[in-house]
């Protein structure tokens, strides 16, 4: 059983074994996310090397994202690693490298008691404790405890509604790219956090280009900032990640569901992967199931049309890793069934509004292939395609039939791995149009998706000797 739907796995000490990512590739995962905010260099180069060596025994082109920390803030060591906090109690945040007294607090941004206004607030641990400023002086702001609990060391801080000085990329994430241009041809991904405008991204790309990177930009989507200038942000990244731990802190958690679903309708319409992100399946960190809200919760994210869900603490840290993408597979398939029994799947996006990096002859010719496949109710649609445009824009219409994407490359294979519906393999050399059909249906015969009676349809994204020419061809399944 496989999913359209594509599953990205956060790798963490639960899974980070050679035999774990290989029964997590078995078991449905598609995309495997290392997060830099927690490793060492060292540590992340030998899970790019075990990721690319299993993936290669079982002969899968999974996608490998790196995602920097950026600009979040972190407590500093805590006397004791945690500290109650009591309503009423006052704390006071300084602005040097670690707390030294029972009710001192240290962060990450050293600047932060500077930036601080009395009446702003303090969030901790995703909310889990609120204080509010009371006071202010040099390098030292005065907290007030209105929410109380436990605070521990490195957890969160959020300061919502706050425009604090901070640069998207911080001299860590640079580091962190120094990193990637040492392992550029197995990254294929790099996610961006706490982006605000379309600037942050441009900055990303252009630190990206000089360290020779070709890997994709996925923003992460957890400012109030960036929902306000959604649109600019999405026309200069390569996908987008409804990071709904900290947009749930920044914003009011009841303006969330709505901004995923803006956030993933404009992606579409764009013609951009998204990924739905953060406690998909929460429980699932100490639990063999999950709740039926969080079911519900990743059901609805594929019927709003989602690219990719994905796992955080359930697989990194979690004591149910495989558990979890079996889950967060079946569940995905089950929503997949219930679009194509209602016939929800092709209609709403037959013909996407916007073009954007979609030239028109692209959009025609995907367009004719999708109604192509409809008449026929054809089982198949093989795209060959150099850039990978093609593939994604046949998954962004959502068509009934399989996606077998035919890549002159590994990279441009493992670059679909984030877009809805497509399988993608490596044919360097592409034949003339007709063979290039006839080996995507052996493939797929090969492999039970099709089968005898079955009709087939090729894009193939240019012709050769023909620029500017796609061919569109239907076939039988003998």
């Amino acid at each position: 059983m496989t999913t359209r739907t594509k599953i990205v796995a956060t790798i963490g000490p639960s899974s980070s074994t050679r035999d774990v990512l290989r029964r997590m590739i078995d078991s449905g995962v598609h995309v495997f996310r290392l997060n830099f905010s927690h490793g060492s260099h060292e540590e992340h180069s030998r899970l790019v090397a075990d990721i690319r060596t299993v993936s290669r025994e079982l002969d899968r082109h999974v996608g490998i994202l790196q995602d920097l920390c950026g600009p979040k803030m972190r407590l500093q060591p805590l006397p004791g690693d945690s500290v109650q906090c009591e309503l009423n109690d006052e704390f006071t945040l300084v602005a040097g490298t670690a707390a030294t007294g029972p009710r001192e607090l240290a962060c990450s941004y050293r600047e932060l008691p500077n930036d601080l206004k009395v009446g702003e607030v303090v969030l901790f641990a995703d909310g889990a404790v609120a204080m509010s400023v009371v006071g202010t002086s040099s390098d030292r702001a005065r907290l007030r405890v209105t929410q109380p609990g436990w605070l521990r060391s490195r957890q969160g801080l959020n300061v919502p509604g706050s425009a604090l000085a901070v640069s998207s990329l911080t001299e860590k994430d640079r580091e962190d790219l120094d990193w990637t241009s040492r392992h550029a041809g197995d990254i294929d991904f790099v996610a961006l956090s706490f982006v605000r405008n379309a600037d942050d991204v441009v900055q990303l790309r252009r630190e990206l280009r000089t360290r020779n990177c070709a890997a994709r930009v996925v923003v992460k989507i957890e400012k109030p900032q960036a929902v306000e200038h959604l649109d600019e942000i999405i026309t200069v990244s390569d996908a987008v990640m409804v990071a709904r731990g900290d947009l749930g802190v920044e914003m009011d958690v009841q303006r969330v569901p709505g901004v995923q679903k803006r956030i993933i309708a404009l992606c579409n319409q764009a013609y951009r992967p998204v990924i739905t992100a953060t406690q998909m399946l929460n429980s699932m960190e100490h639990s063999a199931r999950p709740t039926r809200a969080e079911a519900s919760d990743v059901f609805n994210a594929v019927l709003d049309g989602t690219d990719a869900v994905m796992l955080s603490g359930e697989s990194a840290v979690g004591d149910y890793p495989l558990d979890a993408v079996r889950m967060m597979r079946d569940i995905c398939v089950e929503a997949e069934t219930y679009l194509k029994v209602t016939g929800k799947e092709v209609p709403s996006r037959r013909f996407a509004p916007r073009l954007d990096g979609l030239d028109p002859t692209t959009a025609a010719a995907v367009d004719a292939a999708c109604l192509m496949t409809e008449r026929l109710d054809a089982a198949l649609i093989v795209v060959a395609t150099d850039s990978g445009r093609s593939a994604l824009a046949l998954g962004n219409r959502r068509p009934g039939a399989m996606i077998l994407a035919l890549a002159h490359t590994e990279a441009v294979a493992r670059k679909l791995s984030l877009c809805w519906g497509v399988t993608a393999i490596v044919l360097p050399d592409m034949p003339w149009a007709e063979r290039v059909l006839a080996f995507g249906i052996e493939w797929a015969k090969a492999h039970e998706f099709v089968k005898a009676g079955q009709h087939a349809v090729l894009l193939r994204g240019h012709v050769a000797d023909r620029p500017g020419i796609r061919a569109v061809l239907a076939g039988a399944v003998e």
